[in-house]
């Protein structure tokens, strides 16, 4: 049965709101900025242990034999895991697909540098660094794999004795007459791409603190979780726990951007707990550890894509091959990653047809996880490199090329070859608003008299979509089931009229207890102060899942929102009860709980929530003096995949275009960013303060990967970053100040008409820069194919054309 959207209060209906879609000042900030915030590592529990980690300096080995006598001996220690423990205790990673994982600490043979092969528990940190140098472990070392054409070729050994190659999954995607398109065109346009591993290097790393129970055997867990509901199943299934004797308080995080996972370190200090008779342990990952083995590693990827062309420049076909480097199985679910691009495959184009061709290999690079755009980041950057290379074949400006396949406003909402469904949108509106900001005519005639004096100046211009609010179907193929991800909250009023919101998420920096407060204050018609945002334990927040896939905005909304009715509507029995009347004529109207024909006659909110809660006689028959309410919201009409993973998966399309403009130094291939602009359309902007932060933030994240970030690996597998000395994280001074504007194409499909928009700059961000330096490249004869374009890659290329 389809799944209601909650409808808007008819005093919502008019307009009459007075902070959504406002800068109202965040709740949250008054915490944050007089640091009386606890993240995970200001948390001390009575009688706490502290975890450290000793981990493999090898990519690939049998584990032949573990003592640990040593360090047991040493003074202050309390428990050493092994993992032999891990097998009489736990369960491997679960995976997508399954049986791609591994235990928490390593049993029989390592996969990668930086695996856990035993951990202590001390009264201190320092302790227990001491203690890893008095355990001796003995390796037998196997053949490195540090690619997956290595993984692939024959002969190779095996990472995971149960299967019988290193593929994880084979599979493509044909959606419409690809080959005949292709046979048909006038030209093809193809190339090959190389996306190399980024991260998203929050500032505060993985942290917890696990303690076991053993009089209950249930473990409760304090630690730095984006998804902490999600995580409760996880460790239930890893640790042979019930679920519901798993409980995880979520502190305020430091950022993660998707990249703070923690399974093993979470399982590690848990089981390290068990064995030390339930007492706290707490993991900090410090931060080697997590450039090395932190789950921070996203996308790295081989692709050969093609476009079919006709002669005016029409894009009829889009062919991707994609082998994807997974590292040391799937724990991190960078499974996910390849999966998510089928739900903006074509991008704002209206092309025909298209094949995605994917290969995902094991390798003894660490697991890849999730960062911002989980996937469409580098999918984009190829979309959007082919059609600057189809304008140049062709010589048409390409931002006209963008504009003569752009989708058409009528033609929503569209249906994409891949299956999911755009909500609304006009491509060309935010094209040509982007053009007249930037005076693109301008720019380009700037550049025409740099070039003439010998500057590489390049201009960019990239168009994606973002899709918005996930479902598990978008990632079905890749083993991940189920329809349906719920966001909950509890609405609760106190004696004197002021409200609590309970969600399931905590503090991350995208001002979503903001969101929930701004909607409750304009449903409610009160003082915005008056509303409380707050988090709770897993144990006793309603069902939730919280930030990831571009969805919380619109799915709080969807919550508060549907909280609210149900609380109206107990609200409108309890005073139509009091005034002898019919609850259809009460209504709801600048808080107060009115008479419909007589508006005069009424009572307030606060006046109906303190008579619930202090006068309980007064109540109609089966009503109980509790006025709180709890509301779960899942996207609506969510189907099934087909055979070739067509469905409707994500429920939004937000659409952005960017344009930069850069200079590369011929001397050192460093790259400038002049000027950049965006033009974005995310339907109703709920917090336009809170989109600047996720725009300004984004772009940053997406300079990074284009410019600087890169995982690198020796071709024997061993990590080469393992401070930021090697891992070049942008400063501020290379990150432009983009200048903004925007269009509103509402969602037909939300409550509010807002669209998942936290992770769109990322999603366009390395794509304009890469076009943009290969414009500047372009008088040269050069192109660049490989992120980052790096000042020593750069620097290479103009070197070696010398």
């Amino acid at each position: 049965m389809a799944i209601e959207i909650p409808k808007l209060p008819e005093h919502m209906h008019s307009g009459a709101t007075r902070f959504i879609g406002r800068d109202v000042k965040r709740v949250e900030d008054p915490a944050l900025v007089s640091g009386t915030v606890e993240f995970i590592d200001n948390l001390d529990i009575p009688g706490m242990l502290h975890c450290a980690i000793l981990r493999s300096p090898h990519p690939h080995a049998r584990v032949l034999k573990v003592d640990t006598s040593a360090a047991e001996a040493l003074e202050g220690v309390a428990a050493v895991l092994t993992g032999e423990d891990a097998r009489r205790w736990s369960n491997p990673a679960y995976t997508a697909p399954e049986g791609w994982g591994a235990y928490c600490v390593a049993v029989d043979k390592v996969r990668f540098v930086g695996e856990p092969v035993a951990a202590v528990a001390a009264e201190n940190r320092y302790i227990a660094e001491d203690a890893l140098e008095l355990i001796r472990v003995e390796y037998e070392l196997l053949p490195p794999l540090a690619t997956p054409q290595a993984a692939m070729a024959p002969g190779a050994p095996v990472l995971f004795e149960a299967h019988d190659s290193n593929v994880v999954q084979s599979r493509v995607y044909n959606w419409g007459e690809v080959d005949r398109l292709f046979a048909e065109a006038d030209h093809v346009v193809s190339n090959s791409f190389r996306w190399n591993r980024v991260g998203a290097n929050p500032t505060e790393t993985f942290g917890c603190i696990c303690q076991w129970d053993l009089a209950e055997n249930s473990l409760t867990v304090h630690g730095a979780y984006q998804t902490p509901r999600f995580w409760v199943a996880a460790r239930a299934m890893a640790l042979n726990l019930p679920s519901n004797k798993v409980r995880i308080v979520s502190h305020p995080m430091g950022g993660s951007f998707g990249g703070k996972g923690g399974p093993r370190g979470t399982d590690i200090s848990a089981l390290l707990s068990r064995k030390s008779e339930g007492r706290p342990v707490k993991y900090i990952e410090d931060r080697m550890e997590y450039l090395i083995a932190g789950f921070s590693q996203s996308w790295d990827r081989h692709y050969e894509a093609s476009l079919a062309v006709k002669a005016d420049g029409t894009v009829t076909g889009f062919k991707v091959r994609l082998i994807d480097d997974q590292g040391a199985g799937t724990e991190g679910w960078g499974t996910i990653s390849v999966a998510k691009p089928l739900a903006a495959f074509t991008g704002p184009y209206r092309i025909e047809a298209a094949r995605y061709d994917t290969v995902l290999v094991a390798t003894n690079r660490a697991p890849s996880g999730a960062y911002r755009g989980y996937g469409p980041p580098p999918h984009f950057l190829v979309l959007e490199s082919l059609m600057d290379m189809t304008a140049r074949k062709l010589a048409i400006d390409p931002a006209e090329l963008r504009r003569r396949n752009y989708l058409r406003p009528e033609q929503f909402p569209y249906t994409t070859p891949a299956g999911n469904e755009y909500d609304s949108g006009n491509y060309e509106a935010v094209l040509d608003k982007l053009l007249a900001m930037a005076d693109y005519r301008g720019l380009r005639e700037e550049q025409s008299r740099a070039r003439a004096a010998g500057r590489l100046i390049g201009i960019g211009v990239a168009s994606t979509v973002e899709p918005g609010v996930f479902d598990w179907n978008a990632y079905a193929t890749v083993g991940v089931p189920g329809i349906g991800v719920p966001e909950g909250v509890k609405l609760a009023f106190d004696v004197f009229g002021n409200l609590t919101v309970v969600v399931g998420f905590t503090l991350q920096g995208q001002g979503q207890y903001t969101v929930a407060a701004q909607i409750a204050a304009d449903y409610w018609g009160m003082d915005f102060n008056a509303v409380k945002v707050t988090t709770a334990a897993t144990d006793v927040t309603p069902p939730h899942f919280g930030p990831g896939g571009s969805r919380l905005g619109v799915a709080i909304a969807g919550a508060v929102l549907g909280a609210s009715q149900k609380l109206e509507d107990l609200f409108c029995c309890v005073v139509a009860h009091v005034m002898q009347t019919q609850p259809d004529q009460v209504e709801l109207m600048d808080g107060r709980l009115r008479l419909k024909q007589n508006p005069a006659v009424g009572m307030s909110v606060a006046e109906v929530a303190g008579l619930m809660l202090s006068r309980a006689d007064l109540l109609p028959p089966g009503v109980e003096p509790c006025p709180e309410a709890t509301y779960v919201w899942t996207a609506p009409n969510r189907t099934m995949p087909d055979e070739e993973g067509r469905c409707r998966s994500y429920l939004t399309a937000a659409n952005a275009t960017h344009l930069v403009m850069l200079e590369i130094d011929r001397e050192t291939g460093r790259t400038d960013i002049l000027k950049y602009f965006i033009v974005d359309d995310c339907g109703t902007r709920l917090n336009p303060g809170n989109l600047e932060g996720q725009l300004q933030g984004a772009l940053a994240q997406g300079v990074g990967a284009a410019l600087y970030e890169e995982y690198v690996y020796s071709d024997d597998a061993q990590p080469l970053v393992t401070t930021y000395v090697d891992y070049l994280i942008p400063t501020i001074h290379e990150i432009p100040m983009a200048k903004k504007d925007f269009v509103v194409t509402p969602s037909p499909f939300t409550p509010l008409g807002a669209k998942g928009c936290g992770e769109g700059a990322m999603h366009t961000t390395p794509a304009v820069i890469h076009c943009a330096v290969n414009d500047a490249l372009a008088p040269l004869g050069l192109e660049i194919r490989e992120t980052p374009a790096s000042p020593r890659r750069l620097w290479q290329l103009l070197h070696q054309a010398k």
